[in-house]
């Protein structure tokens, strides 16, 4: 699930040409697309939490906030369904989505207490 050094080259452009999207479309398909729709978008978000420093990925889907592991797990349906069970892609669009925002650094930061931690925590995990 961890992008190449070339794709992550490719990904650090200021503006991808139409060689790197068609590239990256014919890669990943229609997940590249959802996924680079949501960086520009805004609905990636890094959590910092003070005082331990520690962080949380999210990636705001259709219905919720997934929780993302950056290149290894994601929350939502398609990654269990479509990575984990029938082995049919590396990585859903959340998990690209939060790799391609932490390439460009075009993600939000929000700042939270490690006691915020546990109830967001809650929340992310929770199966709907």
């Amino acid at each position: 699930m961890i992008l190449s050094s070339q794709e992550v080259k490719r990904l650090s452009k200021d503006r991808l040409d139409q060689e790197d999207i068609e590239y990256f479309r014919t890669k990943y398909g229609k997940r590249f697309v959802r996924a680079f729709r949501a960086v520009e978008e805004g609905k990636v978000k890094m959590y910092l939490f003070k005082p331990s420093d520690s962080l949380a990925w999210t990636v705001l889907g259709r219905k919720r906030d997934y929780l993302v592991i950056p290149s290894t797990f994601c929350t939502c349906r398609d990654f269990y369904q479509a990575v984990v069970i029938n082995r049919e892609a590396q990585m859903c669009y959340h998990l690209l989505a939060q790799t391609i925002a932490s390439i460009r650094e075009e993600h939000k930061v929000v700042e939270a207490t490690d006691s915020d931690r546990r109830k967001l925590y809650q929340e992310w995990r929770r199966i709907r």
